[in-house]
């Protein structure tokens, strides 16, 4: 599952406000302990140059109090003599030690005149454990400003995402049809604005193209009705004049039949642009007949394909209620389909609530395969417009007529072996 927008933009700014903080403890932490280093630092070095004089003059007594201890060797003089941590010094000297729970700060300089060694050491502990609060007190600052900074980063990151989300509210609201809303452009930021109106200019292309569309079938309608209609009379005026054999009358019922069925298909492919179907149409039909009088027609139409289709009837009685002419249609181009693609046998199986159409030839290409091959509601398609270019027509009506009808189209098998397409009936009688 992709996650959303508002959660990167979230992610991003916790980031980011995480390494802030980070980078600003570090930096305090660096200059409060260079802040202590200096500061005693230079404590001690003020009292070192302070009993150097005193050394000089002559005056210098040790110093032993709660928190400085000062000591002179003379040269000469063993260093057993001094505090452990005095002894087995190099010259100068300045280093943090630890004793126990006490920590000093231990200062050593070699001294002239009068010749020795002076030692100095400032217990820091109390300093010690003030740094080591104020380090717990940054720790409770940091988490206290990650926090704030999580519910920050989520709150800014719902703000900026706001007009987005609008936008797509918007752009899902809209369905495709002949008169769709605008979307509002009275967005705070420019770019909000220009997708808005980008998105409208295209609307109003696709209200105008549904337009010409509607306009191109409403046309094709009527060119299409008036030379049938035309037909048929010339065939009735043809039959009243009772002039013709036999042989030409069996010629004129044939004639008349391909009329009608053209005058059917071309019903169904205009209701097929339309994306529409009367229910009136709807009757309860024995698939076996409808399967056999598609064969026939074939046969008839086109003799090189006699005897070339096998049925298999498993289910002798399945009946459906729905449209005759799109199963007819339906049927025709797939039985069409599978005998231009082989010079070998098509067999048609009906089972139970599925029909089955197989050839035996190379098979159909990979990307047409996947394209075919969806079970499942119509409404779950989500092929583009211009998928089928590399399809064969039937194929295409094939396709769109088990959407029309509710069925379901499925490629069972598609390799060197052949091609078996399986149509999933529903409204079974």
């Amino acid at each position: 599952m992709k996650s959303s927008l508002t959660t990167r933009f979230a992610r991003t700014l916790f980031f980011l406000i995480a390494a802030t903080t980070a980078t600003s403890m570090f930096v305090i932490e660096l200059f409060v302990e260079d802040v202590e280093d200096t500061i005693l630092g230079l404590e001690l070095k003020a009292d070192a140059e302070f009993f150097a004089v005193q050394l000089q003059q002559g005056d210098f007594q040790p110093i032993q109090t709660a928190r400085l201890k000062a000591v002179f060797l003379s040269d000469g003089e063993a260093d057993d003599t001094l505090p452990t941590y005095f002894q087995n010094r190099t010259m100068p000297l300045s280093e943090e030690i630890e004793i126990g729970d006490v920590t000093l700060l231990i200062h050593g300089e070699r001294l002239e005149e009068p010749g020795g060694k002076l030692f100095l050491a400032q217990d820091i502990t109390i300093m010690e454990n003030r740094e080591s609060l104020v380090q717990m007190v940054l720790v409770g600052v940091a988490s206290v400003m990650l926090l704030i900074g999580y519910f920050a980063a989520r709150a800014g990151s719902r703000y900026l995402v706001r007009p987005f989300k609008k936008l797509t509210r918007e752009v899902l609201g809209r369905v495709p049809g002949p008169s769709m809303q605008q979307i509002t452009t009275d967005y705070r930021d420019q770019e909000f604005c220009d997708i808005a109106e980008a998105f409208n200019r295209f609307l109003t292309a696709l209200e105008h193209h549904i337009e010409r569309e509607k306009s191109f079938v409403k046309l094709a309608s009527h060119e299409l009705r008036t030379p049938l209609a035309v037909m048929s009379g010339a065939l009735n005026v043809l039959e009243q004049r009772q002039s013709l054999s036999m042989a030409d009358q069996k010629t004129l019922a044939r004639i008349r039949r391909a009329m009608e069925t053209m005058r059917d298909d071309t019903e169904v492919l205009l209701e097929l642009a339309r994306s529409e179907a009367s229910e009136g149409d709807a009757r309860t039909i024995v698939l076996h007949e409808v399967v056999q009088n598609t064969i026939d027609d074939l046969e008839h139409g086109l003799p090189g394909h006699t005897e070339r289709v096998t049925v298999y009837n498993n289910s002798p009685g399945l009946r459906v209620t729905t449209h005759p002419a799109l199963v007819r249609m339906l049927l025709r181009n797939l039985l069409q389909n599978a005998l231009r693609h082989t010079h070998a046998g098509v067999e048609v199986q009906l089972i139970k609530n599925r029909i089955s159409v197989r050839d035996f030839g190379a098979g159909l290409p990979e990307n047409v395969t996947e394209r075919l091959n969806t079970i499942g509601p119509p409404s779950t398609d989500t092929s583009k417009a211009g998928e089928f270019n590399n399809t064969t027509f039937g194929l295409l009506i094939v396709r769109l007529v088990c959407e029309r009808l509710g069925w379901d189209l499925e490629i069972a098998q598609s390799d060197n072996e052949g091609t078996e397409f399986l149509i999933h009936v529903h409204n079974l009688a």
